[in-house]
């Protein structure tokens, strides 16, 4: 039988933040992540906030979208809360883009090409990465529906790869509310660490409800 675990504070882990981010569509297990990575405290569970989170009418199948996210080590529990990144995005990000990656280069940009966030690069390289990565979201944006056709073939990631077919560069779509990113990667990416829950966590607490 599914139960509430008393006084425990759920946060995201690396690998629930990809899920929150990587697509776009909705369900039950995504609405989850997201309104947890909406607070600025990691919230104690209740079964009035599993429904609330989860937007199912019943505390069964709330708790049930509950159990699978920490099954698959997308959610954790802690018995005090943790608090989200602070301060100011333009300080904060960096810090955690630069464990990204295997090489210590990595950038954060919107839609528009606007770089957000860099570590690694020169400005010059910044700035052609970010012009690359909008365009990137245009073509996925566009080609929405026939992507989706390619089901289990469908991957999260763009790469430009070399005649062995490997990529030393990546680009990543981020869908953080009505907000798209585009993380990009040089050498291979390290987005099992701590501070990729922590990149989208201050992500989402700035734009996870606009």
């Amino acid at each position: 039988m599914l139960e509430i675990i008393p006084d425990s504070h759920l946060a995201v882990t690396p690998y629930g933040a990809w899920q929150a981010v990587a697509r776009a569509d909705d369900n039950a297990r995504r609405r989850i992540l997201r309104k947890i990575l909406q607070e600025s405290q990691s919230p104690l569970l209740s079964a009035e906030a599993a429904i609330a989170w989860s937007g199912e009418a019943s505390p069964e199948k709330a708790l049930e979208a509950l159990l699978s996210l920490q099954d698959d080590a997308s959610l954790e529990a802690w018995p005090a809360p943790r608090s989200a990144p602070g301060g100011a995005l333009g300080t904060t990000l960096p810090q955690y883009l630069a464990v990204l990656s295997d090489s210590g280069q990595a950038l954060l940009a919107d839609h528009q090409g606007f770089c957000m966030a860099v570590t690694g690069y020169t400005a010059d390289v910044g700035d052609a990465l970010a012009a690359v990565g909008a365009d990137i979201l245009s073509v996925a944006e566009r080609q929405a529906a026939p992507l989706a056709q390619l089901g289990a073939h469908l991957l999260d990631g763009w790469g430009n790869v070399d005649a062995a077919g490997v990529s030393g560069l990546s680009f990543w779509p981020m869908h953080v509310g009505r907000t798209r990113l585009v993380l990009a990667v040089s050498g291979r990416p390290r987005f099992n660490q701590r501070a990729f829950a922590e990149l989208v966590w201050a992500l989402y607490t700035r734009y996870g409800q606009i």
